[in-house]
């Protein structure tokens, strides 16, 4: 531990190994491991998670999307035991609680999730009839309140900034994403813009760019993130895990999105997303 109120670099695969979950997956993890969990990083600027674990514990391979397991050699920051919040990298967990095993946590990340779900964190393994591959469709009936929080996430706006545009408290904010969450059965927040626009609750928000030049890969990896395409679209080294979440920081900032729920939804008003888009305005229709 760095003793002089500095983060230091660390390398994984002496001290610990490290797995990179996303701030939507990580949080119910953490819940689920229960009171003796081993240290845990965050970092709520790049919205992602570290479980450190026993050194040569986490082996590479077939985890989940949202999840991956730094290569040994790695560069981990670990800050002083006492920053335990703050936007930048900090202690979501601190070291001394517990132990976090590897095998746990990837049964945890990988183990049974309700159908549509299931289908996007599995690397969509459902067959190929099965309605687990595409958000749900069938409108739900949502609260205005929850309409509003879900149009200002479409647009990207962070919790507190949507709290502070509806004069609500951030709890709140958290409380109603969550029960969009449990609506749809959408654990992050591409699945929840996803969901949103499927159901034709929300048309996509207006855009201010024509879209990017992009790429099939491109393409293929915003469909696999909005769970209307299973994984087998994607080139080899993004299955399930790989340079996955990379490749999504990259198209977020070539796409000038705020947040996954705002890439979403700007792939959907471009019309790269037909399956959200078109549906989402067939309710306008005569």
């Amino acid at each position: 531990m760095p003793t002089n109120g500095e983060t230091v670099r660390r390398v994984c695969g002496e001290d610990f190994d490290a797995v990179r979950v996303t701030a939507d997956l990580a949080a119910p993890a953490l819940a689920a491991l229960g009171p003796c969990t081993g240290p845990v990083l965050a970092n709520h600027t790049t919205r992602t998670w570290v479980f450190l674990v026993p050194p040569g514990s986490a082996l590479p391979g077939r985890w989940t999307l949202g999840v991956r397991v730094m290569p040994r050699g790695t560069a981990i920051g670990i800050p002083p035991i006492g920053v335990t919040g703050g936007r930048d990298i900090h202690w979501a967990v601190p070291p001394g609680q517990g132990v976090t095993y590897a095998d746990d946590l990837k049964r945890i990340l990988t183990g049974p999730l309700p159908p549509t779900a299931s289908a996007h964190r599995a690397g969509g393994q459902a067959s190929a009839t099965s309605p687990a591959a595409a958000p749900p469709r069938r409108p739900r009936a949502l609260s205005p309140a929850l309409l509003k929080v879900g149009s200002l996430f479409l647009t990207g706006h962070s919790d507190a900034e949507i709290a502070k545009e509806l004069s609500r408290s951030v709890i709140t904010v958290r409380t109603h994403l969550r029960q969009i969450g449990n609506l749809f059965n959408a654990p992050n927040q591409a699945l929840k813009a996803a969901a949103l626009l499927a159901g034709g609750h929300l048309q996509p928000p207006p855009v201010q760019m024509n879209a990017p030049d992009l790429a099939p890969v491109d393409v293929a990896v915003l469909r696999v993130l909005a769970g209307v395409s299973r994984d087998a679209e994607l080139p080899v080294e993004l299955r399930p895990t790989g340079t996955f979440l990379d490749y999504v920081d990259e198209l977020r900032e070539r796409c000038a999105a705020r947040t996954d729920a705002h890439l979403i939804a700007l792939a959907a008003a471009w019309g790269l997303l037909p399956t959200l888009s078109s549906f989402a305005t067939a309710k306008d229709q005569p």
